[in-house]
């Protein structure tokens, strides 16, 4: 039972976002969506993911980046992220 956690998915791949995210919708999680790494900061300063999936390789900001970003965050560094 997912307890409606929001989780994140971010990727340039628009049809990847999508498969993904209907999956865990159908798992009755909420989820939200960006497309880069700048795009995703927006959304987690927006509403604070439980749970982020974040492509690696994307434009204006990398997943690597972007992770480096959260966990030496005091405020985002316990957000749990799987890369891709």
């Amino acid at each position: 039972m997912s307890d409606n956690k929001l989780i994140l998915v971010v990727d340039d791949d628009t049809d990847l976002v999508e498969m993904v995210s209907m999956k865990l919708e159908s798992e009755n999680f909420r989820v939200s969506k960006a497309y880069d790494g700048i795009e995703a900061m927006d959304r987690i300063k927006e509403e604070r993911p439980d749970l982020i999936v974040l492509d690696v390789m994307m434009p204006r900001k990398d997943g690597y980046t972007l992770c480096d970003e959260l966990k030496t965050s005091d405020e985002y560094k316990d957000i749990v992220i799987v890369l891709l």
